[in-house]
């Protein structure tokens, strides 16, 4: 019979083998523990929980979803090339954000070309031809911001982290994110009140037309 030897809680040694001793899931911690002594069945369950967010995440930023697919599995790449420097008692998202982030800053800065990416395979709030234009021309705005300003607002309002959980994946403050975030929303109400003639109204208010 092969030698059994406890590694760790739920966790054990098993014929030169890990093995799992609870039919509870494992938590993200030894699932991490595991890709750290090579499991890569233990790594495919970390990027399932992960993927979806760190592909919509890129496709805010480079707006290509080919691009997009393509950066996101890059990033899962480097972050198990670099699995076994990484600090289980932390949360992997935050470091793979870092690793994604860096990525789609390097795309943007080769190609430069995203603010002329197609819309094609983003998702559209309706159908109507009128909802197609208003959200074509939210993202146009939206890769108009700075950088910073665009990563705050797909984190927000299409990740929907709250400031605290954006603050800690961007290593920024919590006042730095709070203000940024108000500038970027001011300068997307601009955009989006000039096409729906919020603009004009808002003159006519001021030189007393109606």
């Amino acid at each position: 019979m092969a030698e059994e030897r406890v590694l760790e809680k739920g966790i054990a040694l098993v014929g030169g083998k890990i093995w799992m001793t609870q039919s509870s899931p494992l938590s993200e911690k030894d699932l991490l523990s595991l890709v750290q002594r090579g499991d890569r069945e233990a790594y495919g369950r970390v990027v399932e929980k992960y993927m979806k967010p760190a592909y919509f995440i890129a496709l805010g930023l480079v707006r290509d979803p080919q691009d997009a697919m393509d950066l996101s599995q890059e990033a899962f790449i480097r972050a198990f090339r670099g699995i076994k420097r990484f600090d289980t008692e932390r949360p992997f998202f935050p470091w793979l954000y870092r690793i994604l982030k860096n990525l789609c800053i390097d795309h943007l800065k080769k190609c430069r070309r995203h603010n002329e990416i197609p819309l094609e395979g983003i998702q559209v709030a309706g159908k109507k031809e009128q909802d197609r234009e208003l959200t074509e021309i939210l993202w146009n705005g939206i890769q108009k911001l700075p950088f910073e300003q665009k990563e705050i607002i797909i984190l927000r309002y299409f990740q929907q982290l709250t400031y605290r959980e954006i603050a800690d994946i961007t290593s920024k403050p919590l006042g730095t994110i709070m203000s940024s975030l108000c500038g970027a929303k001011k300068k997307l109400r601009g955009i989006l009140g000039k096409y729906m003639g919020f603009e004009e109204r808002q003159r006519g208010d001021v030189d007393g037309t109606s």
